[in-house]
This record gives structure tokens, sequence and C-alpha cells, in this order.
């Protein structure tokens, strides 16, 4: 192990695998723990609360663009100040994510890795006439500037680190797509039994097009009686609850050991996941499924495209598919097993070649050897 020391900072808690965002933070720190000498600290500053409701008001009540209080100038300075305290006797500062620390200054070389640049995420999730336009610039040019100090910046997908060469105009060779795993227990074979269910995984059913999904499950169903909807995650509608085959699961929690068993039950059983959805960046869920062979029928947008080979691990779709294709894609799955059974074993080898935490690892300590040798 290297003797070097590297202070790792997140906003999220250091055991937790709850979601994409916890599940990477946590297997992020582990990898750098097999090979330098780590520390870890969470910095949660909260959000202040009359910042916060002031932006509301003027948003939600008189139709006023607000300012990002999330990211306010105040906030942003506590979070600096918090990081000062700790930031003292290392080599290298890796910092989780982006955006909380632009005004952080460390005194050492510092990387970051994130899914996406804050002008990517602000444009995927808001309206510019929602926010103050020389507000919303202040954060663009605070972390660009931020950015450019760093001595790389990793994102989760080439897609991401695209979008931010693109949107900040850094040099190429700053950043690197270094790619992500998924959070479940990888399993040894693939032992789907022939059933003919569909997967949705989502804390929000509309935002992942559960409604997309239903609408199609309802025409299907008539046909194929056999077909079930199994809903993991946020609750949709009591119509598509009170539905004739549509399953709710709730909410699974990774880090529980019964809910792990039903989610990898899920992956492991279901004939197609379905992801059609409308705001997203690298989702984890893709990765999860396809470790168990499950291929993921989901939308030609954002990172996603790195995550399915169309028609060959799985279905790309447009955005926001029509009904028509959707039914159509799910149809002729079922109607050819053994195209769709090519399509499990090359998902299964996909996702287990290209999406291992031991590899990102490996590329994080080449990387960091390399900065640390030359300062």
């Amino acid at each position: 192990m290297n003797s070097k020391k590297i202070l790792y900072i997140s906003t999220l808690p250091k055991e937790s695998q709850t979601g994409g965002a916890n599940a990477v933070n946590f297997h992020t720190f582990k990898e750098l723990q097999k090979h330098f000498n780590c520390g870890y600290y969470q910095i949660k500053t909260p959000e202040n609360l009359i910042e916060k409701y002031l932006s509301k008001f003027l948003r939600k009540i008189i139709n006023q663009p607000g300012k990002f209080s999330f990211y306010s100038s105040s906030r942003l300075k506590k979070i600096s100040e918090e990081f000062k305290k700790v930031a003292s006797g290392y080599d290298l500062i890796f910092f989780r994510g982006f955006t909380p620390w632009i005004l952080c200054k460390p005194t050492v070389p510092y990387m970051a890795y994130n899914d996406v640049n804050f002008q990517q995420f602000f444009e995927n999730t808001f309206s510019y006439e929602d926010f103050e336009s020389s507000d919303i610039q202040r954060i663009f040019d605070t972390e660009k500037a931020w950015l450019s100090n760093s001595k790389k910046v990793f994102f989760e997908s080439v897609w991401g680190s695209e979008r931010c060469q693109e949107q900040y105009g850094l040099s190429q060779d700053k950043l690197l797509g270094l790619g992500r795993g998924g959070s479940i227990q990888i399993p040894e074979f693939d032992t789907y039994n022939g059933g003919a269910d569909l997967l949705l995984v989502a804390n929000n059913f509309y935002q992942k097009g559960g409604d997309l999904v239903f609408e199609v499950f309802k025409e299907l169903y008539k046909k194929y009686s056999r077909l079930r909807f199994h809903i993991v995650g946020g609750e949709p509608e009591d119509k598509v609850l009170k539905h004739s085959g549509v399953i709710y699961h709730g909410r699974l929690n990774k880090e529980n050991h019964q809910d792990n068993l039903k989610l990898r039950e899920l992956y492991s059983k279901s004939f197609l996941l379905m992801h059609l959805t409308r705001e997203d960046t690298n989702p984890l869920v893709i990765t999860e499924a396809g470790y168990f062979g499950c291929p993921s029928v989901s939308v030609n947008q954002f990172a996603i495209p790195e995550l399915i080979k169309s028609m060959e691990t799985g279905v790309l779709l447009p955005y926001n598919p029509g009904s028509d294709l959707i039914k159509k894609t799910i149809s002729s799955l079922l109607n050819d097993k053994e195209k769709y059974l090519m399509m499990r074993k090359a998902a299964w080898k996909f996702n287990h070649e290209n999406f291992s935490w031991d590899e990102i690892g490996l590329n994080l300590k080449t990387i960091i050897d390399k900065t640390l040798l030359e300062n």
C-alpha cells in the first residue's frame, strides 16, 4: 500500500449503499482504501432555510426567478470553512462530487469524481427561467474555475466527461470518463426460469417512465396472461396498484438482508428491466440488472448508450417513446425465445466484463500514483 495520505471528502455517509449516489460513493472509497492510506470526512452543511423558502416563494407563488439557494455563496463558504478544519496533513484530496466544494482551496493536489458537472445537472432538472441568470452563471463560472485547478476530473461515464468539456471548455486531458460498477453481489450463474416479468426500479415512478410501461402492460396483459409488472421504489397511483398482474414491492433497501435478497430475486427472474426514464445521468439499475443477465429497455439519451448495446444487450428507444413502439419491442422479444436468450447471454457478458469496481480502483491507483510522484 502507498504510504501517501489521501483525504476523501463527501456529502454522504461512509457506509451507506442505498441509492445510486450512495453506492458509488461507498465503492469509490473502498477502492481507494485498497491502495492508499485514506481518511474519510463527511461534510453535510445544511441549506439556509430562509434562502430556500424565499426562492420557492419567488418561483412558485409570484412567478419570479429565484436564487439557487442550495449552492448559495453563504452555504458554499460554510462548507469551505468546514473543509479547512480537516484538510491539513494529507498529500492529496479526493472529492466525491463537484459543486459543494467549489469554494474549497486545497493546498495540495486534488481530484474529483462525479456523474455530471453542475450545468448538465441543472439542464436535466430545472428551467433557466426559474432562476436569476446571474446566480446560475455564478455557480457555472466558479465550478469551471475549481475544476480547472484540479489535477484530474473523473466522471461515471464518457458522456459526462464530454458534456463537461463542451459546456465548460476544459482541457480534454484533464477529464476522464472513469466509469463505475454496480452495487449488488454479482451472481455466478444466470438462474432465469423462463418467466415474462417486467421490472421497474425507480424512486419516482413517473420520472423513470413507469406510466409509459403501465399503459403498454395493460394492452399486453390481455394477450399474454403470464405477463407480470413488478415495481420497486416509489408508490404509483391506485389505478396501477389495483390492476391485475401488477405487483408492488415497496422500497427495497440493499442494506437490509431480506430486501437485498428480494431485489436479487427480482433481477434474476425478470424478463426485462424497463427504464424509459425522462431524467437521468448514468443509472446504476441497468448495470445491476445486467449482472443477472436481465436485458434493459431504455432510451437513447444521457449516458445510457454506454450501458446498453442496442439489440445486443438490451434495446434503446427514442426519448419519450410512443406506446406502439414500446409494445412492439416487448412483443418481439416475447415471441422470439432464441433472440431473447442470446440477448440475456450478451447482457450478462457485457456487464460482467465492463463494469468492475476492481478495474476502476486500479485505474485510480495508476493516475493518483503518477500525480503524487510528480508533486
